[in-house]
């Protein structure tokens, strides 16, 4: 017990070192947003064009729900701002991201059409998912949902698209503490599945959201209530190394931060002064930039990259054995060149996936039409267990709107194990496996009574073997239409 105190006290005081040293290294000037963008409501979720000049957000100030607002940049302040009536709807918008030149632009919203689900008092939730509209000759498009992949049950929020990547939040129905940062890749003008950031961003028990990419693309930065900095949510920043992945974060001092709330904060390319929200205690989030002194400018293509490095670790003995050595030049090359295979094979295999669910999705909706069995590659769960894996939610999602559409049709759910383990466990296996599949898609509003379902077990495998091959072709969940 002694040992463990002894680790915390040092990662503590770690944490708090870091902290002192890199706010001792950030001369910000930071105020309100010039103009007439703060009202006494709630204003979050800034936006800005690639020529600093047009300001998008969301806030109440008009209505009983969040709407998005712009704003447009007159001799150093900013205009009253202009509800975006193309896009809002009679519900929550919010959490906008506009296109360097107002292309297009990334929403949030729990508007008609966003996923529905059964909350255990029996009540239907309904998930805020990620929208996406164009400009076309000056007008918003009516806004559309953004990929099958990305939305899901759960509340998506603050995206944020750079380069090949978008990032943004996601948290279950009515639990923001478990707010975690996700990302998908670009390939081939489609969404990938969404990875979440590792553990040194997404810190295990503490809530993160919020990400956004310097212009310059060699930044994250985030918020989060971790253990360490000033109040609740702070703001980090995180170097992003050439193989992919984040370095350590970084609080951003106590300049930016206080003993309230900090978060969403976006880096103006125009000038490099950093927008971001901040909530006192007992008011509401309103929008502050922070701008470096005159004397401390910094390179234009670099934003904050010029700060001074953390604390000097050869300095503190006491912390030296519970960081990772730097490895020497021959080991850095092994593990670039492996993280660079371990990057490639990820991103092969987030392609299979979306191949499988689009496959899947075109198969069901010719068992319909057919009446005939098929087999969905894309469900699937938990190893030795019937939770399913959240890939599994795009075809669900498919099935759970034909299903909608088709209130006559009656379907049968069947699951089925390898050949592996015991015979009466598995069939108990299958069974509950098919029964998650029916229980996910009531939560989507299908009639129980229309869904039958039925576990096989082992008993009737597509291939008689238990190679690991034959093995996963033998794990599977069929459907079918039954008359």
């Amino acid at each position: 017990m002694r040992l463990k105190i002894h680790k915390a006290i040092i990662i503590y005081i770690f944490l708090v070192l870091v902290r002192e040293n890199y706010s001792q290294s950030l001369p910000f000037q930071v105020v309100p947003i010039p103009g007439n963008i703060n009202s006494p409501m709630q204003e979050f979720g800034p936006s800005i064009t690639s020529d600093g000049k047009t300001l998008y957000f969301y806030s109440k100030r008009n209505s009983q729900y969040t709407d998005i607002y712009k704003s447009k940049l007159n001799n150093g302040r900013w205009t009253s701002p202009i509800e975006v009536r193309e896009i809002n709807s009679p519900y929550d918008d919010q959490s906008p991201f506009v296109m360097g030149d107002e292309r297009f632009i990334i929403f949030s919203s729990n508007r008609d059409g966003s996923l529905e689900f059964r909350l255990s008092n029996g009540q239907v939730g309904i998930s805020r998912d990620l929208y996406y509209s164009e400009k076309v000759d000056g007008e918003w498009s009516t806004p559309a949902t953004i990929s099958d992949l990305i939305n899901t049950d759960e509340m998506e929020e603050n995206p944020f698209l750079h380069g090949e990547y978008l990032y943004f939040t996601r948290y279950p129905f009515g639990n923001p503490g478990q707010a975690k940062i996700y990302r998908s890749k670009i390939y081939d003008n489609n969404f990938m599945y969404p990875e979440e950031l590792p553990s040194n961003i997404n810190m295990r028990n503490t809530s993160t959201i919020s990400a956004s990419v310097s212009p310059d693309g060699k930044f994250l930065y985030f918020a989060s209530n971790r253990p360490g900095g000033y109040g609740g949510y702070d703001l980090y920043r995180s170097k992003i190394l050439e193989n992919g992945k984040f370095g350590e974060p970084q609080n951003l001092g106590s300049e930016i931060n206080t003993d309230a709330n900090e978060a969403y904060l976006i880096v103006n390319p125009s000038d490099n002064s950093m927008i971001f929200c901040r909530k006192k205690q007992d008011e509401n989030y309103d929008i502050y930039v922070a701008r470096q002194s005159k004397s401390e400018e910094i390179d234009n293509d670099t934003s904050v990259s010029t700060l001074k490095p953390n604390l000097p670790i050869e300095k503190n003995k006491n912390l030296k054995n519970i960081l990772p050595h730097e490895p020497k030049q021959e080991e850095q090359e092994k593990i670039i060149t492996q993280q660079e295979s371990n990057k490639s094979k990820v991103e092969e295999d987030q392609i299979i996936v979306q191949k499988k669910i689009e496959k899947d999705i075109q198969n069901i909706t010719e068992a319909i039409k057919d009446k005939k069995k098929i087999t969905l590659n894309s469900i699937n769960f938990e190893t030795n267990s019937p939770d399913l894996l959240k890939e599994s939610y795009p075809t669900l999602n498919a099935l759970s709107e034909i299903l909608v559409k088709n209130p006559d049709i009656k379907i049968k759910v069947t699951g089925h194990t390898d050949l592996t383990g015991d015979l009466e466990a598995n069939k108990k296996l299958s069974w509950e496996r098919a029964e998650s599949v029916k229980k996910y898609l009531t939560q989507k509003g299908i009639e129980s009574k229309k869904i039958i379902i039925e576990g096989r077990g082992s008993t009737q495998p597509l291939l008689n073997s238990t190679s690991p091959e034959a093995s996963r072709v033998n794990r599977r969940t069929e459907f079918e239409v039954i008359d």
